[in-house]
């Protein structure tokens, strides 16, 4: 375990009240990363001179755009300059990490190792306090058999749901993926939903090639889960989107849909009465 070399790519913006806690549990790993990078986009803070003073590679972007970039496909853009790096180093695994994660020191370790026995290419554990289903690898916190992962390419393509697209590339080539529900991180900041993100998630989701039917019962259980106006926006992001779609998963993804959609159904209906007693305890409270 310990000849197991992985490097990690951090995409960071505005984060220096919470990127060196996130590097020095990376460092304090067990199984220490190989190399750490950590590509600043356009930080107007101290994020790339902390990072800097903590040995880390750091790539500084610049561009004058205000946007968020998270679910975008300029994101894939930022972690790309990152494996460009590490594309080069003689790394077994790649981490992605967010510049808000605290990891348990035994995190790498023990995810390389399940990996390993279990034949998986794609993994992850999960944020404490949040869901993550069996099969949806997060983004943040994922580990990348790195053999695997230069047979296709190395990169993550510049396009919405380029995280969601790596999961189905591997399921569609017979690889496995794992979601170990009981290794835990921290993040600074909890996972939410707004607007701009369910508009985003409904833009991949069609360049994804999700089925209608599929798509509306996400759209659905946005609706019970967060709000109807997430829904509405999802919705709408599905719709208009009109960019270039991912070829080389769309059958396989219609195909595992059409096997999925009865389980998403009753997945919606038991979300319902939930968000229904939700709201009904704000009211009477």
């Amino acid at each position: 375990m310990q000849n197991m070399h992985y490097g990690v790519v951090i995409p960071a913006r505005n984060e220096e009240r919470n990127i060196k806690e996130t590097i020095l549990s990376l460092q304090h790993q067990f199984v220490k990363p190989y190399l750490i990078i950590v590509v600043d986009d356009s930080s107007v803070d101290k994020t790339p001179d902390i990072a800097r003073s903590l040995d880390t590679i750091v790539i500084e972007l610049k561009r004058k755009c205000q946007a968020p970039a998270t679910g975008t496909s300029y994101m894939a853009y930022i972690i790309n300059k990152g494996l460009e790096i590490l594309e080069k180093e003689p790394i077994d695994y790649v981490m992605i990490s967010g510049a808000d994660c605290i990891y348990p020191r035994k995190y790498a370790a023990e995810i390389i190792h399940r990996m390993m026995i279990d034949d998986v290419v794609l993994a992850s554990g999960v944020a404490e306090g949040e869901y993550t289903s069996s099969l949806s690898v997060r983004g943040a916190g994922r580990f990348i058999n790195s053999n695997w992962f230069r047979s296709i390419g190395f990169r993550y393509p510049l396009n919405y749901g380029f995280e969601t697209w790596l999961i189905y590339k591997a399921l569609s080539q017979g690889y496995r993926v794992k979601v170990y529900r009981d290794l835990m991180f921290k993040l600074r900041r909890k996972t939410s939903m707004s607007s701009r993100k369910a508009l985003l998630y409904g833009r991949a989701m069609k360049a994804l090639g999700y089925t209608p039917f599929y798509a509306l019962a996400r759209i659905i259980r946005t609706c019970f889960i967060h709000s109807f106006n997430d829904a509405k926006y999802m919705l709408i992001g599905y719709l208009r989107w009109r960019g270039k779609s991912y070829d080389d998963i769309k059958d396989f993804v219609r195909y595992l849909q059409i096997r999925w959609l009865p389980l998403y159904i009753k997945r919606i209906f038991k979300a319902a009465p939930y968000k229904m007693l939700m709201h009904g305890s704000r009211s009477i409270s």
